[in-house]
Parts: C-alpha cells; structure tokens; sequence
C-alpha cells in the first residue's frame, strides 16, 4: 500500500511548485519512501524544502537528516509545540518564489 501511494504521489508533482518533505526527526531518514520522493523531486528539479518534524522530542535528530540529504534545505520544526514554523515560512518565501 506504501508503496501506491508513493506513486500516487509522484503523479501530482508535475502539478506543484515546491515540495515540503516532512519527515520524522526521531526516526532514520533513509528508507524506500524518502529516498523515492526525493529522487523524483531532483529530477524534476523542484524546490524542496525537507521538514524536520518532532524536535520536541529528545531523541530527534535534525543534523542526522540534514547529513543523509545535504543537497535539501532542511528546517528542523516541533508541529506540536509550534518550535521553528517562522524559520519555515522564512524558507518558504526564499525558496517558493
């Protein structure tokens, strides 16, 4: 099923302008779904903007998801506790232009 949606997914990016990647900062960044989506957003040369999510925790780790993907802007954010999101709409401004 992950997988259908993945290729779901990948059907809509010819629509978008630029892509926020959320992933969980608590959690290895490298698995099948991450490295295909962001495959299929380099070669459509899209702005990406990788959202390092759960910073609230203490196991969270940005610069381990800044490291496996260096080539992506990566804004570490807690969604829950509301910790980075101006730094994220800073990016957004910078990079969705």
């Amino acid at each position: 099923e992950a997988t259908e949606g993945v290729i779901e997914a990948i059907k809509w990016l010819d629509k978008v302008d630029g892509v926020l990647l959320v992933m969980d900062s608590a959690a290895d960044p490298f698995n099948q779904i991450n490295v295909t989506l962001l495959g299929n957003l380099e070669a459509r040369n899209l702005p990406t903007i990788i959202v390092a999510n759960k910073m609230d925790l203490d196991e969270a780790s940005p610069a381990t998801i800044r490291d496996a993907f260096p080539q992506h802007h990566t804004i570490p954010v807690s969604a829950l506790a509301g910790y980075g999101m101006d730094n994220l709409y800073k990016a957004m401004l910078k990079y969705f232009r």
